[in-house]
């Protein structure tokens, strides 16, 4: 528990300016709204992006996000602060594996559909899978924790197929996976996906999809993720080891 108090002590971005504060990581038992979608590339760096969403129909919620939205000093410290929460989770990381992961600039968006603000993050997360030969594996640092408190989706690299995949996913494709919000990861994450050798002439440009049938994951639309804005200490729940 110390050390998931020092993490959240670390990770909590409360905007001091609406007077909110984050509940523990401890007492998270439903599911966030929202996604957190990792694209890989073939040299283990990942592109990510990471949004919240608000219900703007809500007498607190609006005004949080119309912040966001209108105020660019606000906008600036929420930036600055997701970006140190992921840094601080790369370090983390860096302590129990053989390379460095490192976080690129974050940018900071905003989109409203119907009565749905969304705050979109994107960053480039460098060294985030180890890279073998043909094969791009991400573990760390989802393995090193319980469990992520919203929709994790992993998409292949361009041309390229997810291999093996742990835990048992809720949705998968040919180059995409995802589990809902508290799916127990730890030890037992990881997922494998391989791209085709420069040998080889096929590299396809399709847009991923499910197998079953569900939503397609690119094109159409703004990609939906999600963080709280208010709190990232539940983000990652329970330290693993």
């Amino acid at each position: 528990m110390d050390s998931l108090r020092r993490f959240g002590g670390i990770l909590c971005i409360i905007l001091v300016a609406i007077g909110l504060f984050a509940a523990p990581a401890a007492a998270v038992d439903e599911p966030a709204n929202g996604q957190f979608i990792v694209e890989l590339d073939a040299n283990g760096d990942a592109d990510v992006v990471f949004t919240d969403e608000f219900d703007l129909t809500d007498p607190q919620q609006r005004p949080v996000f119309e912040e966001v939205r209108e105020n660019e000093e606000f906008e600036r410290q929420a930036k600055e602060r997701f970006r140190e929460g992921i840094r601080s989770v790369s370090e983390q990381a860096n302590e129990e594996i053989d390379r460095e992961l490192g976080v690129g600039e974050v940018t900071i968006g905003t989109v409203v559909d119907g009565e749905t603000g969304y705050v979109v993050y994107r960053f480039r997360w460098e060294n985030l899978a180890v890279v073998d030969e043909n094969r791009i594996v991400l573990s760390e640092p989802f393995s090193t924790y319980d469990t992520l408190d919203r929709e994790l989706i992993v998409l292949a690299p361009e041309g390229g197929e997810l291999t093996s995949v742990s835990p048992q996913p809720a949705r998968r494709g040919e180059d995409v996976a995802s589990w809902p919000g508290l799916t127990a990861f730890g030890d037992d994450f990881e997922v494998v996906a391989t791209v085709p050798d420069e040998s080889d002439e096929f590299w396809a440009d399709s847009t991923p999809e499910f197998a079953s049938g569900s939503e397609t994951y690119g094109g159409g639309g703004p990609v939906v993720l999600g963080v709280s804005l208010l709190l990232f200490v539940t983000l990652f729940v329970g330290r693993q080891r």
